[in-house]
């Protein structure tokens, strides 16, 4: 509220302060267009980071996941309905990648 109390004192008049709004807006998409035109380097380099750690994970959750799936059909604790599906999710999981391409036409 103080921040709109403010804007009021230093432009009293309600269709200048829309004129000075859109202005801004204006000036930030005009500024902002040349940034954008790097074609997402750093942001596909980022997202790449961020995919790499997601499999490194993936691959100890998953190993995990078998060894407990394995350890429970080993003392009889898991029916095969289940033991299935674990396996079946660990490899949605790590086709992901894959799977995406093909919805999207890429692979």
């Amino acid at each position: 509220m103080k921040f709109s109390r403010s804007i009021r004192r230093m432009i009293p008049d309600a269709n200048s302060r829309r004129v000075v709004g859109v202005a801004g807006v204006i000036a930030l998409m005009v500024i902002s267009q040349p940034a954008l035109a790097q074609s997402g380097t750093a942001i596909q380099s980022g997202l790449n980071t961020i995919k790499d750690w997601m499999i490194t994970i993936a691959s100890v959750v998953g190993v995990i996941a078998v060894m407990a799936v394995g350890y429970a059909k080993l003392t009889g604790r898991m029916d095969w309905t289940r033991a299935v599906t674990v396996l079946i999710g660990i490899g949605i999981i790590f086709s992901a990648a894959t799977i995406v391409g093909w919805m999207g036409g890429t692979a």
